[in-house]
């Protein structure tokens, strides 16, 4: 969406102008008031944080809260706010400010205005779900990796999108992150081609673009991708991204007298313009000469010819051309046209693999890549890593985590000391995403270091974003949510600007992920609103359900557990992920559970149980135990049979193990592993995994009368209980079996300005007894 500027109340924001109108009059503006008066408005469907405006406005984290403080007042006086009023700019005590004020957006394009003045709107317009429908008896398994806690997407996976093409699609031009600009300053941009000539030429526009940019690269010239490249003009223009890069380079390909005329012409800012142009009868070997007499201009070595047959480079050419347009089908029937000669070739399989991987399809593509591996031709050492790059992600996909390493290992010794950049940090990445899914946290640090400076050094912005994103994703892994999103923050724009649509979502899942971990539902159900709204443009199935899962615990987190379970009725939430199986059925347990209907939360995990294998997914399946047992409990359904886990490293394990003992009356037992289970969330210092535990420790105290432990445990989550419904609940209720009027009078409103569909029992609302029995002893 390309926006123009913001109109509210009186007042109209141009952009482009940087300027601010009053009706007809211009007001004094200065420069960081604009941008703090941009980031409040662009960000108002939510509460933006002290620091998070501190960097947009001030460029660092570092800045003062009375800094912040100076420039909040500017903004409200320049707009005529107050801190009294608050009627545009709200204070949110101890965490940082809210834009409330209605807004009008004005966009480029056309004369579309768009009203929003709250973060509904944005939900208002996802996609509409399937109506409403029972829980079925056996959900399908469906997808994501959890964590710590089971509501809470994985991350790894967003490392494997880093073979991913991209779509693109337009933004705001406002947005215009450093990372990309400081990584594309000593890189060259090859700009899409203008072609014309006999015949269909159309494909020559995307095909020859990415055609001159690999050859550039491998002559060890740093140019920008070539989804980068698309995604950036689709957002800016041409000519307007194009200051961001050391020099452009255009290409006009044209047809005289039987041959194919290829003119390149580079702006370099440090040498001014260079040119080169050559003829051929074959299109491709006229862009290879000029290509390298560009090189040579530049200075540069050759790099070494491909042995491919004339007709299968265009051929691969043209399905490359598709593939960047996101046209899989398209990119696929080329393929598969192809004479039969051509059709056994190393490169075309390849290419197919390529495309299957981009249509969810890793068994197939990773078939493809192993029988290819086998092969003579896969000795070349840059194919070779290639292929085992491609082998590698097609694993991670499939959970296969140990045999993934062993191939991007040998990936990385292939590459090492050689020019070939972006390849090795390809391969850095996802020897990283392997290390951390088995919890070598330390040695994914390592490689992610590594990749990032391959990545700067190939000039590759999406690369670099990636690798930002998986350094949030190790920082997930290691319990440290609160660190991620410093890292999903400087990557989600770069993925916007650059129109990577598949990273995108990736980042913003990841961003839901992290902030349900830490207990800010708002922020997630905000997020994963915006997430939502990408579902009709991406087209993996593995990227779409991820999707819909992240917009569906959002939502089951505000208590809007309709809408929930609607989407996960969806056909596409049903997808079998192998990687992550097992997390569309826990959800429908959680959508029961939340529903206050315990009974089918109970049928429903124990179907899971029964054909689930003791070796996958183990912590999600203690989680789906103790889910289990809790319901069995709430309906007073018999305990379930599953054995216990002899000694637990989980927090669902000691909580299994807590509540069985106080079911048979061993108190003692339970309170020592109630301490335990307490004790290792606090080790791991996650809010939502603290939160579980109290919850489980602190009911089972009341339970046997000690109100004083009880209380004690409550406050110390007490500050989490504004944004959590269960734990303001546990407030509510410790507040009125102690008899403290005005407390639960607080709490019984808290509770009720979060529960959204969910129930608070019905004794929790009447007046504490012993208050009521105070006050009638004193008539």
């Amino acid at each position: 969406m390309n926006v123009a500027g913001y109109r509210f109340g009186n007042y109209r924001l141009d952009l482009a102008r940087r300027e601010l109108r009053r009706g007809e009059d211009t007001v004094a503006l200065p420069a960081r008031v604009f941008e703090c008066l941009c980031h409040l408005i662009e960000h108002r469907e939510r509460a933006v944080h002290r620091d998070e405006l501190g960097r947009a406005v001030f460029g660092r984290s570092d800045v003062s809260d009375a800094q912040i403080g100076q420039i909040v007042l500017r903004a409200r006086r320049t707009i005529g706010d107050d801190g009294q009023e608050q009627r545009c700019i709200r204070t949110v005590p101890r965490y940082g400010f809210s834009w409330v004020a209605p807004v009008e957006v004005e966009l480029r394009s056309d004369d579309v205005v768009e009203t929003a003045s709250s973060p509904a709107v944005e939900a208002a317009q996802a996609k509409p779900v399937a109506p409403p429908s029972a829980i079925p008896a056996s959900p399908s398994p469906a997808i994501t990796e959890t964590g710590r806690r089971p509501l809470l997407l994985a991350l790894a996976a967003v490392a494997c999108l880093a073979i991913a093409l991209a779509a693109w699609f337009q933004l705001r031009p406002s947005q215009t992150p450093a990372l990309s600009a400081a990584v594309a300053e000593d890189a060259f941009m090859v700009l899409p081609v203008q072609a014309s000539g006999p015949g269909d030429i159309a494909w020559a526009r995307l095909g020859l673009m990415d055609f001159i940019a690999d050859r550039m690269r491998r002559a060890g010239v740093p140019v920008l991708s070539s989804e980068a490249t698309l995604g950036a003009i689709a957002q800016k223009g041409a000519a307007d991204i194009a200051r961001h890069a050391r020099g452009r380079v255009s290409t006009r390909v044209s047809h005289r007298e039987g041959q194919w005329q290829v003119e390149l012409e580079v702006a370099d800012r440090e040498h001014g313009t260079r040119r080169a142009q050559a003829r051929h009868a074959r299109l491709i070997d006229a862009a290879r000469i000029a290509t390298d007499r560009l090189l040579l201009a530049l200075g540069r070595r050759l790099p070494a010819d491909r042995k491919e047959v004339p007709a299968l480079a265009e051929r691969l050419l043209r399905a490359q051309s598709a593939m960047l347009a996101n046209e899989l089908d398209t990119a696929r029937r080329i393929l598969n046209d192809a004479p039969e000669l051509q059709r056994n070739l190393p490169q075309l399989r390849y290419r197919l693999g390529q495309v299957d991987f981009r249509a969810g399809d890793y068994a197939r593509s990773l078939a493809t890549v192993e029988a290819l591996l086998s092969e003579p031709a896969a000795q070349e050492p840059l194919f070779r890593a290639r292929l085992l790059n491609a082998r590698g992600a097609s694993l991670v996909r499939l959970g296969r985590f140990t045999d993934a390493g062993r191939s991007f290992d040998d990936a990385v010794r292939l590459l090492q000391d050689t020019a070939h950049a972006a390849e090795l940090g390809h391969a850095l990445t996802g020897r990283a995403v392997t290390h951390s899914a088995q919890g070598r946290f330390d040695r994914a640090l390592a490689d992610l270091g590594q990749a990032r400076i391959q990545q700067v050094r190939a000039g590759d912005v999406l690369a670099v974003a990636r690798v930002d994103a998986n350094l949030g994703s190790v920082e997930m892994d290691r319990g440290r949510p609160a660190a991620a999103l410093g890292y999903y923050r400087a990557a989600a724009p770069v993925f916007e600007e650059m129109g990577a649509i598949n990273e995108t979502a990736g980042v913003r899942w990841s961003l839901v992920s992290a902030q349900l971990e830490l207990l800010e539902n708002d922020a997630a159900l905000a997020e994963s609103a915006r997430l939502y709204a990408l579902l009709d443009r991406i087209r993996d199935p593995a990227v779409r359900a991820r999707v819909i899962m992240g917009r569906t615990e959002a939502l089951m987190a505000v208590g809007r557990l309709r809408e929930a379970r609607d989407l996960l009725l969806l056909p596409d939430a049903q997808t079998p992920i192998l990687a992550e199986a097992h997390q569309r059925d826990f959800l429908m347990v959680e959508a029961a559970r939340r529903s206050g209907d315990a009974r089918s939360a109970a049928v429903l995990a124990q179907r899971m149980l029964e054909t689930w294998p003791p070796d996958e997914r183990a912590l999600l399946r203690e989680w789906t135990r103790l889910r289990w047992l809790q319901a069995a409990l709430d309906a007073d359904l018999p305990l379930p049979e599953f054995a216990p886990p002899p000694t637990a490293d989980s927090v669902p394990g000691l909580l299994i193990r807590a509540l069985r003992h106080a079911a048979r009356d061993d108190q003692d037992a339970a309170g020592r592993e109630f301490e335990a289970a307490l004790a290792l969330a606090e080790r791991g210092g996650t809010p939502a995994e603290i939160a579980e535990a109290v919850l489980a420790q602190a009911s089972w105290l009341m339970q046997q009368g000690r109100r004083e432990e009880a209380g004690t445990l409550v406050g110390r989550v007490a500050p989490w209980a504004i944004r959590d419904f269960e734990l303001a609940m546990l407030q509510l209720r410790l507040f009125r079996e102690d008899g403290q009027v005005e407390p639960w009078r607080a709490a019984l409103a808290q509770a009720r300005r979060l529960a959204g569909e969910r129930s608070i029992p019905a004794e929790l609302t009447l007046e504490p007894l012993a208050a009521t029995r105070a006050a009638s002893a004193n008539l």
